[in-house]
C-alpha cells in the first residue's frame, strides 16, 4: 500500500468525530498585553519560546515569550503568550532554578504596572510570578 492510502484508510476509520468530547486545551492564543495594573492570569507555562513579530518599523524580529495554559473563572483554559523581557526572564531564572516547573507549576502572573528604567528614559513592564499553593 502506498502513503496515500495508508492515510486514507487510517482517516476513514476514525470514529464520529462529532460525538467525542473536545479538549479542555485551545491551541490557537492570544497575545496578553494588559493595561491595568492588578490584571492578573493564572495557569501553567508551558514554555518559552521564540515567535516571529513585525516591530513598529515593520522589521520582523524573534521575540521570546512566555507560552501560558492559562485558567478562566468557569474553568476553561485558553494559551497566552507574553513577551515582555522581565517576565520572561523571571521566568527563565524560575525555571533554571527548579522554582517553575513546564506543564506542572501553577502560577499566578499579576501585572503591576510601569515602571521607569533605571538606565534609560523608558518605562518597562513590571510584574509579580508567584507559585500557587493548592
Amino acid at each position: 500500500m502506498d502513503k496515500m492510502t495508508t492515510e486514507v484508510t487510517e482517516i476513514k476509520n476514525l470514529p464520529n468525530l462529532h460525538n467525542a468530547t473536545a479538549s479542555f486545551r485551545e491551541l490557537s492564543s492570544n497575545y496578553w498585553s494588559p493595561e491595568d495594573p492588578g490584571e492578573y492570569k493564572v495557569g501553567v507555562v508551558i514554555e518559552i519560546k521564540n515567535e516571529l513579530y513585525e516591530n513598529s518599523k515593520g522589521d520582523k524580529i524573534d521575540l521570546p515569550c512566555m507560552i501560558m495554559l492559562s485558567q478562566q473563572e468557569n474553568g476553561s483554559f485558553n494559551t497566552i503568550r507574553n513577551g515582555s523581557k522581565k517576565l520572561v526572564s523571571t521566568l527563565e531564572d524560575a525555571i533554571q532554578g527548579g522554582e517553575v516547573l513546564l506543564n506542572t507549576t501553577p502560577l499566578r502572573i499579576e501585572y503591576l504596572g510601569k515602571s521607569k528604567n533605571k538606565t534609560n528614559s523608558f518605562k518597562s513592564d513590571t510584574w509579580s510570578v508567584k507559585p500557587i499553593i493548592l
